[in-house]
């Protein structure tokens, strides 16, 4: 009798004990503080953009308007330092298509009026950026201005022309490696975002053609829509 009372105390005690170790590792699990999330302080979110350029000067205006266009894809990473102020990384690939108008007289980049003529140029691109965030919010983005910088590697340049022969088929022509583009560009940038959906802006401030071949540039500036990629 003793030995099974023995035994049952024995048993009682390592469940008790058992109980109280479980107990401590569950109340110390729920005060660890999450530290990833739209508000915290760790956010890494991806992006798709949709941009239009325009010119800022008129006179040289020789693309079309709301046809030429720009398609970005990327990543951001966001660090909070204070409820309203945060800095963030950015790493994306850009495709910008620069669509000729095709009147007479024309000089550039050549003078043959083409049924259709463009410049495409992708381009990886990095940037850095200061994010001021607007009013209070629970663990969402809410609303913000990111004012930054950008820079890039234009990896790929293109000048395409498409045309009908006399059969009625269409001639498609494509000039790659293009030595008169420039391989780099620099510019600033803005955004206005409510949560998930931005407005933004970018200013290239480097020319897209080398000065030697004194090209008229395109234009500098676009504007355009985001949308993040996170619930």
């Amino acid at each position: 009798m003793k030995h099974i009372l023995t035994i049952l105390f024995l048993t009682l005690s390592l469940c008790v004990f058992s109980q109280e170790i479980l107990l401590q590792q569950n109340v110390k699990a729920d005060t660890i503080r999450p530290s990833k999330g739209p508000n915290l302080k760790n956010f890494t979110y991806g992006y798709i953009g949709l941009g239009f350029p325009f010119y800022t000067n008129e006179a040289i205006n020789y693309t079309k308007p709301g046809l030429s266009s720009m398609f970005d894809i990327g990543v951001r990473y966001k660090r909070k330092i204070t409820n309203y102020f945060a800095l963030g990384l950015h790493l994306g690939i850009g495709s910008t298509a620069y669509k000729i108008k095709q009147k007479e007289p024309k000089a550039f980049p050549v003078s043959a009026v083409n049924d259709k003529e463009k410049f495409q140029i992708s381009t990886l691109t990095g940037s850095a950026f200061i994010r001021i965030n607007v009013g209070r919010r629970g663990n969402y983005i809410g609303n913000y201005l990111d004012l930054g910088a950008y820079g890039g590697w234009n990896f790929q340049k293109k000048y395409k022309t498409v045309n009908k022969n006399e059969e009625g088929e269409k001639v498609r022509e494509s000039t790659t490696k293009l030595k008169y583009v420039e391989n780099f560009s620099y510019g600033i940038l803005g955004r206005i975002g409510i949560n998930r959906y931005a407005l933004s802006a970018g200013y290239r401030l480097s020319d897209i053609f080398k000065s030697s071949y004194a090209l008229p540039e395109l234009p500098r500036l676009i504007v355009g829509v985001e949308v993040g990629l996170f619930k």
